[in-house]
């Protein structure tokens, strides 16, 4: 005759929950590898491209505001959203933010092209680029200039905001028959909202 089975504690359970704790740790695992791609990467490429609405063409930016990231700021989605028209040429770079926290920095530039045809290059870019056009016309505290400013989420959690300030065009011994523009771009963190 055989004995009755011994109907005491069981390990069982307390293996099922073991093992489902550990499949839930390997989802969680394999989600992470699944939506963390490689680090965002500046666009310092010179691709060239057409933007509807203006006679100039764009290349990236990055190269040029090179001189004035630091420490990941701006953020990558805010460098790879600005561009400068072709043959555009860097000629100074400045921190505007002294004391502050918050990012505020300018390079300036030059080009052959006319002041109405970069301010328009800049409205019509910014805006493919994804930036909110906030102010298109005279530039404060800059007679004569002309300028276009939009603001743009960073991929760092806080809002960027984007000036181009166009110069009148000049003409002179140095310049080209058509005359030459200075312009700025200003990239400027705004400050969290307490």
């Amino acid at each position: 005759m055989r004995p009755a089975p011994y109907a005491g504690f069981s390990m069982r359970p307390a293996m099922l929950v073991v093992g489902l704790a550990a499949l839930i740790v390997i989802g969680f695992i394999a989600i992470g590898f699944a939506t963390n791609g490689p680090a965002a990467q500046t666009n310092d490429s010179k691709a060239i491209k057409v933007i509807a609405g203006t006679s100039l063409r764009a290349q990236p930016a990055a190269p040029d505001l090179s001189v004035i990231t630091k420490a990941g700021e701006p953020p990558s989605n805010i460098l790879n959203a600005v561009s400068v028209p072709v043959g555009a040429r860097r000629v100074s770079a400045q921190n505007n933010g002294s004391a502050a926290n918050q990012f505020d920095s300018q390079i300036g530039l030059v080009s052959d092209a006319s002041q109405v045809a970069l301010r328009n290059f800049y409205q019509a870019d910014m805006k493919h680029l994804g930036w909110k056009i906030e102010d298109v016309g005279p530039a404060d505290h800059d007679p004569g200039a002309l300028e276009v400013l939009g603001q743009k989420a960073g991929s760092d959690g806080f809002y960027w905001e984007m000036g181009a300030v166009v110069s009148a065009t000049t003409f002179g011994a140095n310049a080209p028959p058509a005359g030459q523009t200075k312009f700025t771009i200003r990239l400027l963190q705004e400050p969290d909202p307490d």
